[in-house]
């Protein structure tokens, strides 16, 4: 299970939803807006499962949120990571096109047009954008590929072994 820790809100969030709604008070949009912000963070939190990272907080800003929390990742993980928010938009975009006939205009509005604005402007590869990371994914699974060992049979006791090693060598404080 994932523990996401206490919720901050970046002061980006009002001028993220001031632009989202055109500066007009209307409700649904902002519901939109928190739901496309909703979905970005859950798409974050979702890649996160099933990693070594733990998770101690989230950070809500005008285009979408980041997990903060402790642990090393590899850089195909993080690109992995980055593009989860942009698919989790994409999802709800792709549900609230389905669903559009039954949705309320300035919802579905919110969820189609306005969320496919925030999905590309996260797409942008400059930091701290998901972009800069998500494009790198192509690269980064080639040099997976490429750097993967064919699969040899290993006896039970050598992956101990490796294990018992690695787990000394991460929890010495020796510096050599």
């Amino acid at each position: 299970m994932l523990r996401l820790g206490p919720l901050r809100l970046h002061w980006s969030l009002l001028l993220g939803a001031a632009l989202f709604t055109a500066l007009t008070p209307r409700p649904l949009l902002l519901i939109g807006y928190a739901a496309v912000l909703l979905a970005h963070v859950a798409g974050h939190a979702f890649a996160v499962l099933g990693t070594r990272l733990s998770v101690s907080g989230v950070v809500v800003h005008a285009l979408g949120g980041e997990l903060t929390g402790a642990g090393e990742a590899t850089p195909l993980r993080r690109s992995v990571i980055a593009l989860s928010g942009v698919l989790a938009q994409l999802a709800l975009l792709l549900a609230a096109l389905a669903a559009r006939r039954y949705l309320p205009p300035d919802l579905a509005d919110a969820l189609v047009r306005r969320n496919a604005v925030v999905l590309l402007l996260n797409l942008v590869p400059v930091k701290p954008l998901d972009g800069a990371l998500a494009w790198r994914l192509p690269s980064r699974l080639r040099a997976s590929r490429r750097l993967r060992a064919p699969d040899l049979p290993v006896s039970r006791e050598v992956q101990r072994d490796v294990a018992d090693l690695l787990t000394k060598i991460r929890g010495s404080t020796k510096v050599r």
